[in-house]
C-alpha cells in the first residue's frame, strides 16, 4: 500500500485503530481460545498505547527471518518483555504489576509496517496495523519477579554489519511496568477478562527502532539477562 492509500483510510480515533485490531485478529484466527496470550505496550503516559501479538508471532530466539519476508521494512526494537505469574485484573495498580510479573527476559521486536514511508503515516494507521508488530522473539526468561534494577538495566547491542552505539539506552519512562495498569484496564476492555497469569508483555523499546538489513545479525542484552538474537536472511 502507498502512503497516500494510508493516510486515506487511516482511522480517526484510537478507539476505532482498536476496533480494527480485533476485527483483524478475529477475522485471521490469530489467538487460541479467542484471547492474545502476548501484548505490546508502548507510547506515553499521555497517550499510552496497545496491541496484541498474534500467537504464531512469539517466537524463541535466536530467530531468523528472510529479508523478502517482509512487507516494507525489518525493524528492530530491543525490550525487556515479563510474563505474569497471577491476573492483572482491571484496577490494578503499578505495586499490583509489580507482585504480579513472575519473569524477566531480553526482548527483539521485528516491526513491520502494511504501506511504505511509515514516518509519514498517521498515529492511528500504525496503530490499527498493530502498532507495527511482526513478531516478538524471547531470550531465555528469568524467573525472578520484578526487580527495581532491572528498569536501570545496561543495555548491549551488536551487529555484525556496524557499530550501534551513541546515546545512553534508557528506557524513555524510566520505569518499563509504568504503563501495566493502564494495559490492565484496556486489554480488559478488548479482551475480557484480561490480562491473565502466563501472558507475555514486551514494555517498549530501550534505543528506538533501527532498520535491519540482510545478512544482518543482531544481539542484544540487559543486565542479568541472558542474550537474545535475530538474523536476516539474503
Amino acid at each position: 500500500m502507498d502512503a497516500a492509500d494510508a493516510k486515506r483510510l487511516a482511522p480517526e480515533t484510537d478507539q476505532a485503530a482498536y476496533r480494527i485490531q480485533r476485527e483483524i485478529g478475529e477475522a485471521l484466527g490469530w489467538f487460541a481460545n479467542a484471547k492474545p496470550k502476548a501484548w505490546k505496550v508502548g507510547g506515553t503516559l499521555q497517550r499510552p498505547t496497545a496491541s496484541p501479538i498474534a500467537d504464531q508471532h512469539i517466537v524463541k530466539g535466536p530467530f531468523a527471518m528472510a529479508y523478502s519476508e517482509r512487507h516494507t521494512m525489518i525493524g528492530i526494537e530491543v525490550e525487556l518483555a515479563i510474563q505474569l505469574e497471577t491476573p492483572l485484573p482491571h484496577g490494578s495498580t503499578l505495586s499490583d504489576a509489580y507482585k504480579a510479573v513472575g519473569s524477566v527476559m531480553a526482548a527483539i521486536e521485528i516491526c513491520d509496517v502494511r504501506a511504505e514511508c511509515w514516518q509519514e503515516l498517521p498515529d492511528t494507521f500504525l496503530l490499527a496495523d498493530h502498532q507495527m508488530n511482526r513478531c516478538l522473539i524471547l531470550g531465555e526468561a528469568v524467573k525472578s519477579g520484578w526487580k527495581p534494577h532491572y528498569a536501570n538495566s545496561s543495555v548491549s547491542i551488536k551487529s555484525n554489519k556496524r557499530n550501534i552505539k551513541g546515546k545512553e539506552l534508557r528506557h524513555p519512562l524510566a520505569d518499563p511496568l509504568s504503563l501495566l495498569p493502564w494495559l490492565a484496564k484496556h486489554a480488559a476492555s478488548q479482551y475480557p477478562p484480561g490480562l491473565q497469569a502466563g501472558d507475555v508483555i514486551t514494555t517498549g523499546t530501550w534505543a528506538g527502532i533501527f532498520e535491519a538489513h540482510p545478512g544482518e545479525i543482531v544481539k542484544a542484552s540487559f543486565s542479568d539477562m541472558v542474550e537474545v538474537s535475530f538474523s536476516v536472511e539474503q
